[in-house]
């Protein structure tokens, strides 16, 4: 099973939707991948946290095509069921010719109705449960996608939250920066406290190339000071925490560039956002 696969299993498994052999092969899978543990602890992380939140959420639903195709195969069940049960009960033999003729038809008690009954239902929900596990791929492909928007959502709420927090403490300072040539339609702000906890937020920034990250400097007396890397969304939009040195907090200049993925410690890339000097 390609590592891709398992991934896609993860969202499953905090939902505790997952079968019990693929429940065994992730948890293999999870002793020698820190990445997948990493993610999984991510997302436990995120529906606890959401167990906590407002109860007037909007339901997450399957797609419309999946939902269709789910019942309108029950529906096929249900009728083949109930037109079985009504043949087998009026004393005629069924269509198919798969089904054995019943030797005595004639009349059925209630116990035998209600059997026959039953025996339709557990027919209907053997078609179903084979109906869902052939689209089983794509319906937890689909869990994923929600899942990965409900996490987005919480960290973007998380980011705010702190920003609040930082910009109204006492003493709080905010910066913003403009795009550079290179990218004039770029901003950000960056908000900072009297402590120097700072949270960093940026919009239109292009995605990083491979190998690539974007880095936060801190320029005092012309000496520029690393701070974190970040990398952006497909929408540009980027955050980054960090904490700026106290030689900083003053009068000092707050720039971006583009980097190696794990920074560096003197800028080589160019410089694509620039607070005023």
């Amino acid at each position: 099973m390609a590592h891709e696969d398992y991934k896609e299993m993860l969202a499953a498994q905090v939902l505790n939707a997952l079968e019990a052999p693929e429940m065994r092969d992730l948890e293999a899978h999870l002793q020698s991948c820190a990445e997948c543990r990493s993610q999984l602890s991510d997302l436990e992380a995120t529906a606890a946290g959401l167990a906590f939140a407002s109860m007037e959420t909007i339901p997450l639903e399957p797609s419309l095509q999946l939902r269709g195709r789910i019942l309108e195969a029950v529906r096929a069940d249900v009728t083949a069921a109930g037109t079985a049960i009504k043949e087998a009960k009026d004393g005629q033999q069924p269509q198919s010719s798969n089904v054995v003729p019943l030797k005595q038809p004639r009349t059925w008690s209630s116990a035998q109705t209600w059997r026959a009954i039953a025996a339709g239902v557990v027919v209907v929900g053997l078609g179903a449960t084979l109906f869902v596990g052939k689209q089983n791929r794509e319906a937890r492909q689909e869990l994923a996608r929600l899942t990965t928007q409900v996490r987005d959502a919480h960290r973007q709420l998380i980011q705010q939250r702190e920003a609040i927090e930082i910009v109204t403490a006492p003493g709080a300072r905010m910066t913003e920066l403009a795009g550079t040539k290179v990218m004039p339609e770029a901003h950000a702000m960056l908000a900072y406290d009297k402590n120097g906890r700072a949270i960093l937020m940026a919009k239109g920034l292009p995605p990083a190339p491979a190998g690539k990250a974007y880095q936060l400097w801190f320029i005092a007396g012309g000496k520029p000071m690393p701070g974190k890397v970040f990398t952006t969304d497909a929408s540009g939009a980027g955050a980054l925490k960090d904490q700026v040195p106290p030689e900083a907090r003053n009068a000092a200049v707050f720039a971006i560039t583009l980097e190696p993925e794990n920074g560096v410690l003197s800028p080589t890339g160019e410089m694509y956002l620039s607070s005023a000097s």
